[in-house]
């Protein structure tokens, strides 16, 4: 499964916290960082599962996207857009209506992510 994870420090919880903001949800913590990236595996499984049994839609990963949003406060979308040879109004467009990027679109704003 290959969704964003992420993890950080929570001092109100007194642990690592794992969340999967692609499935509404999905989260689990841990006393380690590697204990809470071991439970949100088992917490991702679960609400597969869970999602399936239900008839709930299951999210396509969108790796491209979630890299975006994670770094956008600190690159210029324009900029993005000539690295990875994507139209910038097509690359503002799609993420602001939440459509997937195609295979290619997806590899070049890898790249171009991690380039910068």
């Amino acid at each position: 499964m290959k969704y964003l994870v992420k993890i950080y420090w929570s001092n109100e919880d007194e642990a690592f916290v794992a969340e999967v903001p692609a499935l509404e949800g999905c989260i689990s913590h841990g006393d380690s960082y590697v204990k809470a990236a071991r439970n949100i595996q088992e917490a991702m499984g679960a609400w597969m599962e869970s999602a399936k049994r239900h008839g709930d839609p299951i999210p396509e990963p969108d790796l491209a996207a979630e890299e975006i949003r994670r770094v956008a406060p600190l690159l210029k979308l324009s900029k993005l857009a000539r690295i990875a040879k994507i139209n910038q109004h097509t690359l503002a467009s799609k993420l602001r209506r939440k459509t997937k990027f195609t295979p290619e679109e997806a590899a070049r704003i890898r790249e171009a992510l991690a380039s910068v």
